[in-house]
């Protein structure tokens, strides 16, 4: 089939997540063609007659009439989606044009098919780009933890930095290492704390921009990855198919062990136990089965053929 993808050009774990699908998409024997939804302007591969659309960002109007099936990918979370004021009006005024949505996480998915027909996928990550680096040069720490997230807003690392106290008076070699600050602002007000709260004790970094050719080898780089994100999830989940740890209050997926609330107490206490049985799970072989996007891929392809 010919599948047109809707994405707005940006850095974004959108945008990683739908170039990913594309790839793989291609790789299962389809055409795939990725356009901006302001000016049509191609992104990705070669504009072809659709099959069918998907949307990931926004729609051209040119395509709102011409009959073709459309799925959109809901990257985002609901809460946000709601509190940035814009996203989720946007999404209940396309959904009349729509015929399904598609999510890939079983938490928000009450909450989006409450507006439109929607499908679970799993939420997988190119296992070819995170994968394991033999003799990495670890960051400093036993264990060394890293975030490295998008900072913004609400989105940063405060209870990570008050779960560390807790894990240092434990774990006195532990270090946490903040990436990806890429907000002057933010950055500055981390340093005040830091110096404030004396993190010096365990704080071994405070940076900013990864490239995303560099975030496979820094997660190869430490010991556990962890996310502040809840209710749910995102992209740090890369870190499994780096074969490294993951920890965040809104990862409750499958049977995984390392599972913690939203607190200091809850996360210091799971990154000790993470660190103290670490061989209990191959995190590699945790990214290949519940987190390949091949695997995505094949689902979505099921569920499109339904509606062509």
């Amino acid at each position: 089939m010919n599948i047109q993808k809707w994405m707005k050009k940006e850095n974004s774990g959108l945008a990683r997540t739908t170039l990913e699908l594309a790839k793989y998409t291609e790789r299962a024997g389809h055409s795939v063609c990725v356009k901006e939804p302001g000016d049509g302007k191609v992104l990705y591969g070669m504009a072809r007659d659709p099959d069918l659309h998907t949307i990931h960002s926004q729609l051209n109007p040119d395509a709102f009439f011409d009959k073709k099936p459309k799925m959109m990918w809901m990257h985002g979370e609901p809460l946000s989606s709601v509190g940035n004021g814009v996203s989720m009006k946007a999404i209940c005024d396309l959904a009349p044009k729509v015929d399904a949505f598609m999510c890939m996480r079983k938490d928000e998915y009450p909450i989006w098919s409450s507006i439109k027909r929607t499908y679970l996928v799993d939420k997988g990550i190119d296992l070819e780009f995170y994968f394991p680096i033999a003799g990495s040069e670890k960051l400093d720490g036993e264990p060394s933890v890293l975030y490295c997230e998008n900072w913004r807003r609400e989105r940063n690392p405060l209870y990570l930095c008050m779960a560390m106290e807790k894990v240092w008076q434990k774990l006195p070699r532990a270090r946490l290492h903040l990436y990806n600050c890429t907000d002057q602002k933010m950055q500055q007000t981390f340093h005040a704390l830091s110096k404030n709260n004396k993190w010096w004790a365990f704080l071994g970094s405070l940076k900013g921009p990864v490239d995303i050719k560099e975030i496979n080898a820094l997660y190869n780089r430490a010991d556990i990855v962890v996310s502040c994100l809840f209710p749910l999830y995102a992209r740090s989940i890369e870190a499994f198919g780096a074969g490294k740890a993951f920890i965040g209050p809104g990862y409750k997926e499958h049977d995984y062990p390392w599972q913690c609330d939203l607190s200091p107490d809850s996360m210091a206490e799971t990154i000790i136990k993470c660190w103290e049985n670490y061989d209990q799970i191959d995190y590699r072989t945790w990214a290949e089965k519940h987190h390949n996007v091949e695997k995505t891929v094949e689902q979505s392809l099921g569920i499109y053929s339904k509606y062509l």
